[in-house]
């Protein structure tokens, strides 16, 4: 199952996604932490060490990868959208899989895969997003189950509804402080998310009392509030460079976080939906600009037969056979 933590800059989005991570990783064997966020301080927030490399450097080859087998594209790009084939190589959200292992960095029990921030070459002619369809394709391309957790730490605002990685996930979560800004990106998100937002839950931030969790509460509803973050020394004190002061401030988020892992357990994905989901935007995708953009119906001949429920049925029965 998939996380997604977003909010207004500056409200604590990313700390709040390695502190879910580390709580995560006291119940659960492993992790896979995302970073999505062009600033790329996750691994920091982490207090990881070692350098992993940047998928939005490696688009084309790892849409090389995935590629696998199949035939129904020919020689036809992949982008960001394009839904696998049943000859596609896959990607599990596990600590043995070749691709993790590949682009991932390990820290104990979890592992963090970075898109990575803008270069020089990027200055003044690149959008973040064209650094994010490497991302959308692993997601599309990932046959994570119930019992694997993925938490990403994305992009501030709203932005993550422009891309196909606005229904990768199976949660997302608003970090808010008590201010009108903060909420206002919250409710600007609902607005304009539809049905995406009937999987969006709020935890409070910098929360200082009774009054400000209330105060977030009244405008966002009681119902998708799963808990309140204090404000603490502890976080101001990791970002004055005393890096144990991380670890008592990743202790005191650990009230609001029981809730939510216990929420994120219990979800389940619906594989059709999903899949109908991405072929609509493929659709739109390739008729908007892609198609004209490489010169060829980038549409034709795809595999229709394809469904993650195949692939799913196929992985298990060759687990049974292998005796795993």
């Amino acid at each position: 199952m998939r996380v997604a933590f977003l909010g207004k800059g500056g409200a604590g989005k990313t700390t709040t996604a390695a502190g879910f991570i580390k709580y995560a990783a006291t119940r659960h064997p492993f992790v896979l932490a995302v970073d999505a966020d062009v600033n790329a301080h996750l691994k920091s927030a982490l207090n990881a060490e070692g350098e992993a490399k940047q998928l939005g450097l490696h688009f084309d080859e790892i849409t090389s990868y995935l590629r696998g087998q199949r035939t129904d594209l020919g020689e036809r790009p992949i982008i960001g959208t394009t839904p696998p084939s049943l000859k596609s190589n896959f990607i599990t959200a596990k600590p043995d899989s070749p691709f993790i292992e590949k682009y991932g960095l390990k820290h104990g029990n979890i592992t963090l895969i970075t898109v990575g921030t803008y270069q020089e070459e990027d200055v003044g002619g690149s959008c973040y997003h064209e650094k994010l369809k490497s991302l959308a394709g692993i997601f599309h391309h990932m046959l994570d189950t119930d019992d694997d957790i993925v938490i990403a730490d994305t992009t501030a605002g709203t932005d993550n509804v422009a891309t196909s990685l606005s229904f990768a996930y199976d949660l997302n979560i608003f970090v808010v402080e008590p201010t009108e800004k903060s909420v206002k990106v919250f409710t600007d998100y609902v607005e304009i998310a539809g049905n995406i937002a009937n999987k969006t839950y709020i935890i409070g931030n910098k929360i200082d009392g009774d009054e400000d969790s209330e105060f977030i509460q009244q405008t966002v509803g009681k119902d998708r509030y799963l808990g309140s973050i204090p404000l603490s020394q502890n976080l101001k004190k990791f970002e004055q460079g005393e890096l144990d002061a991380l670890t008592c401030f990743h202790n005191e988020q650990f009230g609001a976080f029981a809730r939510l892992y216990d929420l994120l357990r219990s979800q389940k994905r619906d594989w059709n939906s999903y899949l109908d989901r991405l072929r609509k935007t493929y659709k739109w995708d390739c008729e908007r600009w892609y198609s004209d953009f490489y010169g060829v119906n980038l549409q034709e001949g795809l595999d229709e037969e394809f469904t993650y429920d195949a692939v799913l049925s196929k992985w298990a029965k060759q687990k049974t056979l292998a005796g795993v």
